[in-house]
């Protein structure tokens, strides 16, 4: 089945307003679409991190900060910062934190991953979860990442992708483009929040078209696995 050529009903510079106005549902319509995959996807993501003790990792596209829990559960990790262009979801993500006193361990703030504040050389690890298809500019994204690691650090991200399988990828497109939006839209209560999730996922390169993306803007001997039949992708990197 081929994509669907549609316009997206936003532009994706401003694909933070969408989650502000879902914030406070976020973490439950995700459990729900997802199956409480994410959780078992988000784990694979911790287990990728290097094994070097007193890491500080960023963690991009943040959102209510599950993935920098997740983190946390790795020995490892001593700090991780998260970023998120949705003052929204952030102030979500704040609320978690202090509930699971985990104040000291996760630091959330606004930023935009295309234009980070910190310095070259500054992070062990650096993560993304399904945000870098809703990112302008993928390149420079990644440049970003990459300047921002360490050498030796190591770049995680995972993402939605189009399973091999012709009889997986049918069903999978079936959910995307028809059942996902109408729950997502009822659990919302957004009109448009999840009608465009198909169009960004079948537009997005995947498997060996972002790995040479993530060669091209520098990490060394990039390469992915794929999670749950191919729906998604994790994505790896290091900075020498």
């Amino acid at each position: 089945m081929e994509a669907i050529a549609m316009t997206l009903p936003y532009a994706k510079s401003d694909s933070y307003k969408i989650f502000d106005a879902i914030a406070g549902r976020y973490d439950v319509i995700n459990t729900v679409l997802s199956g409480g995959l994410h959780r078992i996807w988000r784990r694979e993501l911790r287990r990728k991190l290097p094994q070097k003790f007193h890491q500080i990792v960023l963690d991009l596209a943040t959102g209510t900060a599950d993935v920098a829990i997740e983190l946390t559960k790795d020995d490892h990790v001593a700090k991780v910062i998260g970023v998120d262009l949705s003052e929204g979801m952030i102030s979500i993500g704040r609320t978690k934190l202090a509930k699971l006193s985990l104040v000291n361990r996760i630091q959330l703030q606004v930023g935009d991953a295309q234009k980070l504040t910190y310095t070259s050389d500054q992070f062990d690890a650096a993560t993304m979860s399904f945000g870098i298809r809703n990112v302008p500019d993928v390149d420079a994204c990644l440049r970003e990442i990459y300047r921002v690691l360490k050498p030796g650090g190591r770049c995680l991200i995972l993402e939605f992708a189009m399973p091999s399988s012709l009889f997986v990828r049918t069903f999978h497109l079936f959910y995307l483009r028809r059942i996902l939006p109408v729950i997502g839209r009822m659990l919302s209560g957004h009109g448009t929040a999840y009608s465009y999730l198909n169009q960004t996922i079948e537009d997005f390169p995947y498997g060996a078209n972002f790995v040479s993306l993530m060669r091209k803007a520098g990490f060394h001997e990039p390469d992915y696995s794929s999670l749950t039949f191919g729906i998604v992708n994790l994505y790896w990197g290091d900075k020498v």
